[in-house]
């Protein structure tokens, strides 16, 4: 059996094997690193999230301060800087008239969520981490206080 190891010693199989788990080990860690950002390019940006539909007075149990993340991927995407709600409005048939008329629900708000982060800013896309933040696309978040599905209705870069 000596006749199949390098200088009488090391086996070839096992020295590629110990390669091999070295490598896993190594990519494992790159892509289970938490999200870091360039800070050469990275600047403060705000951005709004409504959620449609929720209960009056929802946005009150939102503090500042805690961690949003995307429900979908688990990224951290910023944290909360302020939230408010507006009357929730929808549109019902005037028949009478014949028109369509836009009325506020009772019991039920528009809940914006203000959220800071640092982000590469280029021409193309305004991204936190791995996570790129664009208007009117639609984002699965959650924080401590709050979760839902809604709309990105603003990006500020500060």
């Amino acid at each position: 059996m000596r006749k199949y190891r390098l200088f009488g010693l090391i086996n070839p199989v096992d020295v590629l094997l110990v390669i091999l788990v070295v490598l896993v080990v190594w990519a494992g860690y790159l892509f289970s690193a938490p999200q870091q950002v360039v800070a050469d390019n990275a600047q403060r940006v705000r951005f709004t999230i409504e959620l449609p539909a929720r209960p009056e007075g929802f946005h009150e149990g939102i503090r500042p301060g805690g961690v949003v993340f995307d429900s979908v991927r688990g990224l951290n995407i910023g944290h909360v800087v302020d939230a408010y709600g507006l009357p929730f409005l929808e549109d019902a048939p005037d028949e009478a008239n014949n028109v369509i008329r836009r009325g506020a629900v009772e019991g039920l708000e528009f809940t914006y969520i203000v959220v800071e982060a640092w982000a590469v800013v280029t021409d193309y896309a305004t991204e936190i981490g791995q996570y790129v933040v664009r208007v009117n696309q639609e984002i699965a978040a959650r924080s401590v206080d709050f979760a839902g599905l809604g709309f990105i209705t603003s990006v500020e870069h500060m």
